[in-house]
């Protein structure tokens, strides 16, 4: 099983807030090691040599600030650095498809804020779009988790999908180890009713596999899902969704919009393998 979490950094204060979110998630994993990363994107072969190892030489100093705050986090813990030169989207997605999460700053991730805006998106979201393994999108620390714990974001219309799957099976480990409530939303323009039985349906194996470890509510919001989702954030801790891809890999609106204003992280998790869950209950 994949064990190490993936976190980029760049000296931002939200890349300081992802490196805070990835220690935190680490301490509340077993065996779980952390590996800080900086994407260097220095000088050209072609530019003068003493440039170029004066901007790795900074490239590194950098990098040794976000591993020593690891450390600090995580005492006794694995810390890994990396420093790449490259560009930084390419260089996360590669890294996700050895990860058990992505963890990176909104509008940070390694190549810094200049790059923001290329290919349709921020760095960050390129990564959620293309990673591999789930990506957490970090904006400002919060001092504390709110009321609403963990949100997960559900389309009940494909309820058999793997996508789906994927994200409640994200939302209740994640909820599970920082001891936090986890709630299921769906956004519906049609009826309630129909959403509420789809939900019932989803989350009950795994109410049975937690029972009283975890508790799970189930929420039908009449709207669009954009803004009905942003106001379910407005109370969460971690906001969990599904990749919902479209044309080329990119993330479709609903997602690019969560990851632009969202006020809490947001998780972008792609269908993939089962992993296992920390409920003390047997395998269904």
């Amino acid at each position: 099983m994949k064990q190490e979490i993936v976190v980029a950094y760049d000296g931002t204060r939200q890349s300081r807030a992802a490196v805070v979110w990835a220690a935190a998630e680490c301490r509340a994993r077993h065996r779980t090691g952390v590996a800080v990363c900086h994407v260097w994107d220095g000088a050209d072969p072609e530019r003068a040599e003493a440039v170029a190892a004066e901007e790795r030489r900074l490239a590194g100093l950098r990098l040794f600030e976000g591993v020593r705050l690891a450390e600090r986090l995580l005492p006794g813990r694995e810390v890994r650095p990396v420093l790449v030169r490259g560009d930084p989207r390419d260089t996360l997605v590669g890294l996700s498809g050895n990860a058990a999460m992505l963890v990176l700053g909104r509008r940070s991730a390694g190549g810094l804020a200049r790059l923001a805006g290329l290919l349709r998106g921020s760095v960050s979201a390129y990564a959620a779009a293309h990673a591999v393994c789930p990506v957490v999108v970090v904006g400002a620390q919060a001092s504390a988790p709110p009321a609403g714990g963990v949100v997960a974001g559900i389309d009940a219309a494909a309820e058999a999908g793997a996508e789906a799957e994927s994200v409640l099976r994200f939302a209740v480990e994640v909820a599970r180890g920082r001891s936090l409530p986890l709630t299921v939303v769906h956004a519906t323009r049609g009826h309630a009713a129909e959403g509420e039985r789809a939900l019932a349906r989803m989350t009950e194996p795994w109410r049975l596999r937690c029972r009283a470890r975890l508790a799970i509510e189930t929420r039908v919001v009449q709207g669009p899902a954009l803004p009905a989702l942003l106001a379910c954030a407005r109370e969460a801790w971690l906001l969990v969704v599904g990749a919902h891809r479209t044309g080329a890999g990119l993330l479709g609106s609903v997602g690019q919009g969560l990851l632009r204003r969202a006020p809490c992280p947001v998780a972008v998790v792609h269908p993939g393998p089962a992993w296992p869950i920390t409920c003390d209950t047997p395998t269904f």
